[in-house]
């Protein structure tokens, strides 16, 4: 999952690897979307690179399903679908 984070306080664009498959690309709401991924392409690349090669091959990051309610944009619940029906839940190539 690559999140899009924009902030107010944030001065130059920054890519932050969470656990699981999880890219964060903080920056300012000011800025150019365009501007703010060619300043941090090379690391946005290699954050997405290392993420997916954990989810692939790693094994280290759990999958998700995220659940929006009908009525909004909200995420109302998520679920790991390993720790509910076992390890074979998790489709690999």
């Amino acid at each position: 999952m690559l999140e899009l984070a924009l902030s107010d306080e944030v001065v130059t664009p920054r890519v932050e690897l969470l656990d699981g498959p999880r890219v964060r690309l903080t920056i300012s709401a000011s800025e150019n979307i365009a501007h703010g991924l060619e300043f941090c392409r090379a690391e946005l690349i290699h954050a997405v690179e290392v993420a997916l090669q954990n989810l692939l091959e790693a094994n280290t990051a759990p999958a998700r399903i995220f659940i929006r309610s009908m009525k909004t944009d909200e995420i109302i619940t998520t679920i790991d679908p390993e720790a509910i029906y076992g390890s074979n839940a998790i489709v690999r190539p």
